[in-house]
């Protein structure tokens, strides 16, 4: 429904008409369609190197960590003691389009140099085949990106338990901090 428009006053309209006096209306409508932009995330075009880390878990929580990192350190990820600097809220998408934004975001956060992010994936609760996205953004982050990747984990019930992923990165270099 929209909203009403306002009633103007004998005085207001007055004012309209003398304002308007002498002129003459567009012969024709002057609007040309505006076609939406198609909103398409470009994907990055150079991944960092792979690496294999090494992932801990049962199904619902995991946890994994690059070669060097202490398990002290994944248990501060794994506990929400690190600070989160940036979200990606991916619910709702298709897969590919999820993993195409979980790309351009990493790629984004580790040029500006941050430490901590948290993935929100959903826990496939409204899909019908389990957490097809959930699944495909552990297993990027396990694959194709995990060169961005000094240690994730599931993130604790506040920040979205096992629908969300925190995902602390390497550094600008490629060295972990």
């Amino acid at each position: 429904m929209s909203p009403k428009r306002p009633v103007l006053s004998e005085e207001d309209q007055a004012l309209f008409a003398a304002a308007m006096d002498g002129t003459t209306p567009l012969a024709g409508r002057d609007r040309v369609p505006v076609r939406p932009a198609r909103n398409q995330i470009a994907t990055p075009a150079v991944l960092p190197p792979g690496i294999e880390l090494l992932v801990e878990g049962d199904g619902q929580r995991y946890a994994a960590r690059a070669p060097g990192v202490s398990r002290t350190q994944v248990a501060e990820l794994r506990s929400g003691k690190i600070r989160v600097e940036e979200m990606l809220d991916l619910h709702g998408e298709p897969v590919d389009r999820g993993l195409d934004r979980l790309r351009a975001f990493l790629v984004q956060a580790n040029r500006i140099g941050l430490r901590c992010v948290l993935v929100v994936h959903g826990k496939g609760t409204h899909s019908d085949h389990g957490a097809p996205l959930r699944e495909a953004v552990v297993g990027e982050l396990l694959g194709g990106c995990s060169g961005f990747v000094w240690a994730m984990a599931t993130a604790v019930p506040s920040d979205g338990g096992e629908g969300a992923t925190y995902v602390m990165l390497q550094g600008l270099r490629g060295g972990g901090r």
